[in-house]
């Protein structure tokens, strides 16, 4: 059970990189001649049928149709994609991880606004809320310091932000949010050279609010 539940939150790794892929690599030593009669697959087992799946077709169009709409509302970050930008480049220049850790969607937004939303929360999966943001929140936390620890200390303009992938649509709509994927952060440095940064990969647009959702780690 303990290996299939590890299966599980690597599959919840998956939904939550900006760009919707992360690459999850498990090490796994050659099979012995004698073991070649054992299961491979937990569909080899007995007694195993499968999943009744009913949305099943989320994953296909990316999201669940029949999750309610919310009222909550988010809070902090900021009211453009451009004024995002610019908040960034200024807490950067503070080098404190909190400032730009406090741009971040929370626990409850995500829990509330987000994860009902996202094809890995149908209950076919098995996952849960806390499963989905212990990986988001890792994320978050630890790319808030290594952005800081790379560019932090220094003072940046903001430019403007770039699509990484500009012939893929970069923009998911859902029900009660939009994700803005695949950003780019161009900042003019101090020393007047363009500095663009991969690290801010996400951000999360609801009713004239965007805050961060997914950085690298």
């Amino acid at each position: 059970m303990n290996r299939i539940r590890a299966t599980t939150i690597a599959a919840c790794a998956l939904l939550l990189s900006a760009a919707g892929l992360v690459t999850l690599a498990f090490g796994a030593s050659p099979t012995p001649a004698s073991a070649a009669t054992a299961p491979t697959s937990v569909r080899d087992s007995p007694g195993w049928y499968p999943t009744v799946d009913p949305e099943s077709m989320s994953v296909v169009i990316g999201r669940r149709t029949h999750a309610p709409l919310v009222k909550m509302p988010l809070t902090g970050g900021a009211h453009s994609l451009k004024e995002m930008g610019r908040t960034v480049c200024r807490m950067l220049q503070s080098g404190s991880p909190d400032s730009i850790h406090a741009l971040c969607v929370t626990e409850a937004e995500f829990r509330d606004i987000l994860w009902r939303e996202f094809p890995q929360s149908r209950p076919a999966t098995g996952l849960t809320w806390e499963d989905g943001w212990r990986v988001l929140d890792n994320r978050l936390t630890s790319g808030s310091r290594d952005a800081t620890a790379d560019f932090g200390r220094r003072k940046y303009e903001f430019v403007r932000f770039e699509r990484n992938r500009s012939t893929a649509d970069t923009t998911a709509i859902y029900k009660n949010f939009k994700l803005h994927h695949r950003l780019v952060l161009v900042a003019r440095r101090d020393d007047g050279e363009l500095e663009r940064m991969y690290w801010l990969r996400s951000v999360v647009e609801r009713k004239g609010r965007f805050k961060i959702y997914s950085t690298t780690d």
